[in-house]
């Protein structure tokens, strides 16, 4: 039999499955006290707008998930300074793949429950701590690509590093980069103490 490591263990306690974790739903109750699911899909004829990929409790999600990645600090801002949530959204209303609209879609309500299971709230509205949990959980497993939340993480952290080092955030603020300038000498990098 094969050992189970911790954090494996760990991530598949929050998803609550070994293996097609996709079938999730994370549940709310409805104001008439039934439960309901709120899944996310893109229905035949039912495309999200061309202004906007995600409706308004995704972007939120996004911008959540995004922040807890790239946080701000008191060198620069974050990811919602940078607007990364606009980016990836852009990234995907243009995109022509709709598998790779869908695995957006499964994977942030995957994160919804992951998040129920493990601190009972959602994402949202999780602590820092709580957050960073549940993003470590899927990174300390980044080679369990058969699974839809690690596949979407990846994407994840692609997308913010790729909207947040692109903004003015996070080129100028973050790499404090001069543009093309002449250097009179070139000093190297900086080191850092160890």
């Amino acid at each position: 039999m094969k050992k189970v490591s911790k954090s494996r263990r760990r991530l598949l306690q929050l998803t609550g499955t070994t293996l097609g974790a996709a079938t999730l739903l994370p549940l709310r109750a409805s104001g008439s006290g039934r439960v309901e699911s709120s899944t996310y899909k893109i229905e035949p004829g039912q495309e999200h707008s061309d202004k906007s990929f995600f409706d308004a409790r995704q972007r939120q999600l996004v911008d959540e998930l995004t922040e807890t990645m790239i946080p701000a600090d008191s060198h620069s801002g974050g990811a919602k300074a940078a607007k990364v949530v606009d980016h990836i959204d852009r990234v995907l209303r243009e995109s022509l793949d709709q598998d790779r609209r869908q695995t957006w879609l499964d994977g942030l309500k995957l994160i919804e429950a992951m998040s129920e299971r493990s601190c009972g709230k959602s994402f949202v509205e999780a602590s820092s701590e709580q957050r960073i949990a549940i993003l470590q959980a899927l990174s300390d497993n980044i080679e369990m690509t058969e699974l839809l939340e690690i596949r979407f993480f990846n994407e994840l952290k692609r997308l913010t590093v790729d909207g947040y080092y692109t903004s003015k955030t996070g080129i100028l603020d973050e790499l404090e980069y001069k543009g093309n300038t002449v250097l009179d000498e070139f000093v190297g990098c900086k080191e850092t103490p160890s």
